[in-house]
């Protein structure tokens, strides 16, 4: 469970987060509570020789700030670069560079942590919270993700006292879990590194549990990592070198770990159901939605979008069941929500909406004027199969008139790029679980972002969710979450989900153990994977 814990007048009010995350804080005026410290692992005598990690692609980046965020590319700033907050293998949020953490005010909108004393950059100079507080500022205005997930952060300030101060100009519930290291904006590059950025690309200059070996390291192809010296916490270093090997693809990487030459991979449904039949070890987190997403939402291209009449037809006229069967078999749930089963504010109403119903979806077009149909241009991205499931609505689709031309993209940069440009009214998408604040945000009320293209803010949602990341106790933040859902997916059918698709990773179990993935943290964890006794 993934609950976060949050400031009330009285004392400690937990809500869960995203799939329940707990965000440790404490009551609100008074002194910071030290969140429970994470559970000590093996013992430095089980230390192994070399864990290998088998990755079906490249970093695309080793700056934290600019790195996407998915299973593959958190491996390589993990094992370098600790966050201030750690998602752990029970997918709750504990201590790292932050000791505690709190809100201070009874609107969340002010945040402070104290910085770990005694930690130390992997250059042995001291993590200060200046350097928190200078590292957050670069990830806040320069990286990928920073002007999306921090966009409601006004300032970032070091206080006394080792004490960082985040305000927000909203509230804002979601911090402890955004500066973990699922999502890197929390990972703190020391000050050597601020100095030249560029160098963040090929170097690591961190405070996590390893340090980049760059003289060992052959871009595109290997990388290879040796213990930080300076480690605050030695007893989290389980091994002698970490090596990533990019095999290049899901097949490559499995065959590694048959003749011996990887001991753990990032797998999709083929690989995994192959893995299994093997005898190799498979975990799995429910994880990654894949549906459609009506981004036209006020018809400034395609009309009928604007009618949600039309909107609700064409998502009863999606078979989630079969299609998760046909498209992702064995490791798929299907499901309408956007909040995950787990997730705050996930409610049945909402996962049960417009079931398959041809007929249903016919006679809203009738009602909507479009008994004929129209055009629209859909996009599609070929990983995850997500290309075969735009085939597939598309084909269903048709059957209400919808001419809908698909255009695929194995190149996710170009396909950003195009959807920010509103070339596509629709699209159908990949997005992994994230704390409910942060999907909310992405989807519905944050301003452009390649989630919602077209920038559609509706003012009902965003009085909702305000509401929900301010409530003041966990029944009132489920209920208001429940109902920005209800809303936004039922009411108006702006966006749908498929299917769940399941986060697999796959290990040989003769050799390495510890693979205790989340749905907030599907990213096989550094400091729990230990050589197999």
């Amino acid at each position: 469970m993934f609950h976060f814990t949050r400031r009330s007048r009285s004392a400690v009010a937990s809500a869960a987060l995203a799939v329940a995350v707990v965000l440790a804080g404490c009551s609100s005026g008074g002194g910071a509570t030290a969140p429970t410290a994470p559970a000590e692992t093996s013992a430095a005598s089980a230390q192994g020789d070399t864990l290998t990690f088998a990755a079906t692609f490249g970093p695309t980046s080793l700056d934290p700030a600019l790195q996407s965020v998915d299973q593959v590319n958190n491996f390589y700033v993990n094992v370098a670069y600790d966050a201030l907050t750690h998602i752990d293998g029970k997918g709750e949020v504990v201590p790292a560079l932050a000791e505690s953490w709190e809100y201070t005010d009874d609107t969340n909108t002010s945040f402070q942590l104290k910085i770990r004393e005694g930690a130390k950059f992997s250059d042995g100079t001291d993590v200060t919270a200046e350097a928190v507080a200078a590292s957050l500022e670069y990830s806040r205005t320069k990286g990928v993700n920073g002007p999306n997930w921090l966009s409601s952060v006004t300032s970032i300030t070091a206080l006394d006292g080792g004490i960082v101060e985040l305000k927000t100009s909203e509230p804002n519930d979601s911090l402890p879990a955004v500066l973990s290291q699922r999502l890197l904006l929390g990972s703190i590059i020391s000050p050597a590194g601020l100095e030249d950025v560029e160098q963040l690309k090929s170097a690591s200059f961190g405070a996590g549990p390893y340090v980049l070996d760059t003289a060992a390291t052959v871009a595109g192809d290997t990388y290879v990592y040796t213990p930080n010296e300076y480690y605050w916490d030695p007893s989290k270093i389980h091994w002698k070198k970490i090596v990533v090997k990019v095999a290049g693809n899901t097949t490559s990487a499995l065959q590694a770990l048959q003749t011996g030459d990887a001991d753990f991979m990032s797998g999709d449904a083929a690989t995994g159901a192959a893995a299994q039949n093997q005898g190799l070890g498979v975990a799995t987190a429910p994880f990654g939605m894949t549906g459609v997403n009506i981004m036209d939402r006020e018809g400034s291209i395609v009309p009928a979008l604007a009618d949600k009449r039309v909107r609700q037809a064409l998502l009863h006229a999606v078979d989630r069941e079969a299609l998760a069967k046909a498209v992702f078999p064995g490791f798929s749930t299907p499901g309408l929500s956007l909040f995950i089963n787990g997730m705050m504010g996930f409610a049945d109403e909402v996962n049960d909406a417009f079931p398959y119903d041809l007929d249903k979806a016919k006679q809203l077009m009738a009602e909507a004027g479009y008994a004929d149909g129209f055009s629209v241009e859909v996009s599609a991205p070929t990983a995850n199969n997500t290309n075969i499931l735009g085939q597939a609505i598309v084909e269903e689709w048709s059957k209400l008139g919808v001419k809908a031309n698909l255009t695929t993209y194995t190149d996710l940069g170009q396909w950003t790029t195009d959807i920010l440009a509103n070339k596509y009214p629709i699209t159908i998408y990949n997005y992994g679980a994230l704390p409910t604040y942060i999907v909310a945000k992405s989807f519905f009320t944050g301003g452009k972002t390649q989630f919602n293209a077209f920038a559609t803010d509706d003012a009902e949602i965003s009085v909702l969710l305000e509401a929900a990341a301010a409530a003041p106790t966990q029944a009132e933040v489920e209920a208001g979450y429940a109902a920005v859902l209800k809303k936004a997916q039922v009411d108006e059918a702006y966006v749908s989900v498929t299917y769940v698709r399941d986060q697999i990773a796959i290990y040989d179990e003769s050799k390495v153990t510890g693979f205790n993935l989340t749905s907030l943290n599907p990213v096989p964890d550094v400091w729990d994977i230990v050589p197999a006794s």
